[in-house]
């Protein structure tokens, strides 16, 4: 009764070893990611476009763009919505890493 216990070395938690991959695997779906965010932006931004010549690519979408500017327009937002959900994923990582407190 009075010997004294030996320290036992703590096991790291499981979600804690996995994050190291959690992360890479993340960035590594990043251009799917950006593809579908493209797709879905141009779905919103062109869903009032309309053909104006039935022969060639000229067509008029709402708010006055063109196809091509709604293409690029739809491009600039999913790479800021690309780069809001990384930041998201990079924090969620860290605090994954970081472990319960």
């Amino acid at each position: 009764m009075g010997r004294r216990l030996e320290p036992v070395v703590a096991k790291p938690e499981p979600a804690v070893g996995k994050a190291k991959y959690i992360t890479p695997a993340l960035v590594l779906g990043a251009v799917p990611l950006l593809l579908a965010n493209w797709f879905i932006t141009t779905a919103i931004l062109g869903r009032d476009c309309a053909v104006l010549y039935e022969g060639g690519n000229i067509t008029a979408c709402g708010g006055g763009l063109s196809e091509e500017e709604m293409s690029a327009a739809s491009g600039l937002v999913a790479l800021v919505m690309l780069a809001i959900q990384m930041g998201l994923i990079l924090l969620v990582g860290r605090r994954i890493r970081s472990g319960p407190k």
